[in-house]
């Protein structure tokens, strides 16, 4: 019987034993490389090498945006907790210098620690105060921390241990991850991203006041044009929860090398990182953002350096925009002795304005007033976000689309001769309106003011005279899918590709919308004259005169140098009809009638008005209202002997082209000549004074 009962304890011993001598086998042998890591995460500290934005710059090389040295308020996770240990330590730490003695240290350390845990709990409201932010984004600031923290703990545990096991032993996922420590947990966070001057010599001066609380060395985004171009360049905003959780931040395994570490990890975002929200900062964000370097720290304080990788800065993107042009014209039209901004109604109007080179259609500007400074936008952004009437945070030049009325009339023009729809030389009379008999519908401009008609017009005296019934004509002649065709040859209703989300497409109908051919050819009408189911950019006309300008060789716009763009296209317009056209464009401005005679300049002017019929909601003594105003256009190009330049305009509301609209591409020549794109174009005082007594006897349309 004893010797049975030595047996089945030898026998238990040895199982006891075998077991042990596994796990050993397995912590010292199979797991030997994984557990040397997690011993090294305690004896080396990983600190972060901060990198730099990549800065963006206009075509000559002048910076828009790049990031300058600051200083980022930040918090260490552990106090944000109020982790027990690292609180333990602070109290001690603090209890040495103020040369307590061993006996006072253990007496007084509980009353410390909970003086650090008060002052503490006092850090949301000093960084409120301090740093004009509200509580409530303070916490929430803290609460985007935390998460992080949670996602990057619970996705280590689920790589480290079996949650199926786990969850048949009856052991909750949270107990577990209260085991599992992630890097992040020893660093400091960032608060409050480039902090003044002031409110880091205070936090500095007060450092014993907020334990955990630190300034750390960074970059801010600082843009030395303040509001030109503001809508085109673009902001940067607090990372998603989306990107950090597609995008994270994550350390190199303790002894990993430069060689073995994943671009990715470093090159990811932590919480309180920015990326672009908007603009060029968006759509270029995978080349502006930079990758983070590493370097690893004993405990004595040594580096590895040997392990130490490098921070990669963002890459810098060159615009085809030139600032100073912009500035220049910006400053122009903002001027209030020009008056460049009242409409017909004697109120100030949103503006665009863009300018691209005829030779290959890269974008020298794109203006949107009213603006706003990128410096102060995070100050301001509620401020902005509530002028829902004004819009300054709206890309007017690409990503407003409005009816473009006459603008058009060049491009009908170009597709009525080429199709044989009407042949030069060949009349239409205008009575005043399209149909015999009816006077109250399609009716001329003209008809509309004075009760006439323009009487036969050919293509050239219809363009200078922007005579509707004509271009009604061509309409009608032309046909619904014809005309639509066309206009989506010359890029009408498609984005220009430029990379941005702001990019509009615009509207234009469908060929094979269901319609009745009643409705098939009144549309057809109206799209003769830019009206009716059609609405376009500032961009998209400009680039569709440039290709008009180019014989019809369409290439997409380009913003950004280097960006790929797709291959250019011939639109099928025949060899004859661009001089006609052009000859009509010209006599806009320098002809007898026509509807432009404030572009006249030293330097030879062409283009088309437009003068656009918007209906509008307004309120008037507190009811809602439909109101009917108009758009205004030019879109213009010079010389217009050997065209270099398009430019074309837009103001809201602002009543007649002519009027309202010329004189916004006028300014633009100008600015051009002060920048050396052109040779001197001012215009003459007797020029200015016949221009004055004409806007008197001619309809400026």
């Amino acid at each position: 019987m004893f010797v049975k009962r030595l047996l089945i304890l030898f026998a238990f011993l040895a199982v006891g034993v075998t077991a042990i001598g596994m796990r050993l086998a397995q912590l010292q042998v199979a797991q030997v490389k994984h557990w040397r890591d997690e011993a090294k995460t305690f004896i080396n500290r990983h600190y972060m090498i901060p990198t730099t934005r990549g800065a963006i710059l206009d075509c000559k090389g002048r910076y828009l945006a790049l990031d300058q040295p600051c200083y980022n308020l930040a918090i260490d996770y552990r106090a944000m907790n109020h982790d027990d240990g690292w609180i333990t330590e602070q109290a001690i730490a603090r209890l040495k210098a103020e040369g307590k003695t061993r006996l006072q240290r253990i007496r007084l350390l509980a009353a410390t620690k909970r003086k650090i845990n008060h002052e503490i709990n006092a850090i949301p409201a000093a960084i409120a105060k301090h740093c004009h932010v509200t509580m409530s984004k303070v916490l929430e600031r803290f609460d985007e921390i935390r998460w992080r923290i949670r996602a990057l703990r619970q996705d280590l545990w689920s790589k480290r241990y079996s949650r199926e096991n786990d969850i048949r032993q009856g052991v909750h996922l949270g107990e577990l991850e209260k085991n599992v420590a992630v890097r992040e947990q020893y660093l400091a966070h960032t608060i409050i991203p480039a902090i003044s001057t002031r409110e880091a010599y205070y936090f500095a001066e007060h450092a014993n006041r907020y334990p955990g609380l630190v300034q750390v060395d960074s970059t801010r985004r600082w843009y030395p044009y303040g509001s030109v171009a503001a809508q085109t360049i673009g902001v940067l905003r607090p990372v998603s929860p989306a990107m950090l959780k597609k995008h994270p931040f994550m350390l190199p395994r303790t002894g990993a090398t430069a060689a073995d570490d994943t671009p990715k990890s470093l090159a990811g975002y932590l919480p309180g990182d920015l990326m672009g929200a908007s603009g060029v900062e968006r759509a270029m964000e995978r080349q502006l953002h930079g990758a983070r370097g590493m370097r690893l720290v004993t405990l004595e304080g040594r580096e590895h350096r040997a392990l130490r990788i490098a921070p990669v800065p963002g890459k810098n993107v060159q615009l085809t925009l030139d600032i100073r042009v912009q500035q220049d014209l910006q400053k122009a039209i903002l001027d209030p002795s020009k008056k460049l901004l009242i409409g017909a109604d004697g109120h100030r109007h949103p503006v665009a304005v863009a300018i691209v080179r005829v030779r290959n259609s890269d974008i020298l500007t794109l203006l949107s007033l009213p603006t706003y400074n990128l410096n102060t936008y995070h100050q301001r952004i509620a401020e902005l976000l509530k002028e829902t009437h004004r819009q300054p945070l709206m890309n007017r030049a690409l990503g407003a689309a409005y009816q473009p009325g006459s603008i058009v009339k060049p491009l009908v023009s170009a597709a009525a001769l080429t199709t044989g729809v009407i042949q030069p030389g060949e009349t239409v009379d205008c009575r005043g309106y399209l149909f015999p008999g009816h006077p109250t519908v399609f009716r001329c401009w003209i008809y509309t003011e004075a009760g006439i008609g323009h009487g036969p017009v050919d293509v050239q005296r219809a363009l200078e005279q922007s005579c509707d019934v004509f271009f009604y004509t061509m309409g009608m002649r032309l046909g619904l899918q014809r005309i639509v065709a066309w206009d989506r040859a010359f890029g009408l209703d498609r984005r220009v590709h430029l990379g941005l989300i702001e990019d509009s497409r615009g509207l234009l109908i469908s060929p094979h919308a269901k319609l009745t051919p009643l409705q098939a050819r009144n549309d057809a009408i109206f799209l003769g004259i830019g009206q009716g189911p059609i609405a376009v950019t500032p961009l998209q006309m400009a680039n569709a005169y440039a290709a008009l300008l180019r014989d019809g060789l369409y290439k997409t716009p380009r913003l950004i140098v280097g960006a790929e763009r797709p291959a250019p296209y011939q639109i099928p317009i025949a060899s004859d009809v661009l001089p006609l056209v052009r000859r009509g464009m010209r006599l806009v401005v320098a002809g007898a009638k026509g509807t432009a005679p404030v572009m006249r300049m030293r330097i030879p002017v062409a283009g088309k008005t437009g003068t656009a019929t918007v209906f509008r909601n307004v309120i008037k003594h507190g009811k809602q209202t439909v109101i009917k105003e108009d758009n205004a256009w030019f879109v213009g190009y010079v010389p217009a002997n050997h065209p270099k330049y398009v430019i074309a305009a837009v103001m809201e509301f602002g009543g007649e082209g002519g009027a309202a609209a010329a004189p916004l591409v006028r300014q633009a020549i100008l600015a051009l000549e002060r920048n050396g794109y052109l040779p001197p174009v001012d215009l003459t005082g007797a020029g200015r004074a016949r221009f004055a007594a004409r806007r008197i006897r001619n309809h400026v349309r």
